[in-house]
């Protein structure tokens, strides 16, 4: 199975964060080498209404949306239920060196991205660092001199 770093939502991790406390969420499509197109979704908790207003607003065209609750809670229920063949995963890394992991875990199809899809030597160190903005995994490369973002997913594939 290949690695990801977000912890799968279920319906009692769902239930828990609303028991602490969480009301606004944004719900975004999620794409990863081990989840099927158009089936994965990203969970943000959000302190208030206008941090998820504002995450949503980055957000391109039906990629993702802020939700309320109580009144989406069934939005959010029905994508838990068993059989709905869509997954959500906790936008929290449940770990702290997930990054340097996907760079060794993935290192093949980043070397076979950086070959036939960048402009950067074998010969120049390249850097890669992961991070995560407004619930997309980027990838920031770098040589030193040049420096490229793209999508994770885009290297990941």
């Amino acid at each position: 199975m290949l690695y990801n770093p977000f912890e799968q939502v279920t319906k009692s991790s769902f239930r828990a964060l609303v028991e602490s406390g969480y009301a606004d969420f944004v719900l975004q499509r999620f794409e990863w080498p081990d989840v099927k197109e158009k089936t994965g979704f990203l969970l943000t908790p959000n302190d208030d209404k206008e941090a998820a207003d504002q995450h949503a607003h980055q957000l391109g065209a039906k990629e993702g949306r802020a939700l309320q609750l109580p009144q989406d809670t069934d939005k959010i229920e029905s994508l838990l239920e068993t059989g709905s063949g869509y997954r959500i995963f906790l936008n929290r890394i449940k770990e702290e060196n997930w990054d340097k992991r996907m760079l060794k875990l993935y290192v093949k199809n980043i070397v076979n991205y950086l070959r036939t899809k960048t402009r950067f030597q074998r010969k120049n160190p390249i850097d890669i660092l992961f991070s995560l903005e407004y619930g997309r995994v980027v990838a920031t490369i770098t040589d030193g001199q040049t420096q490229k973002k793209v999508f994770a997913i885009e290297i990941l594939r």
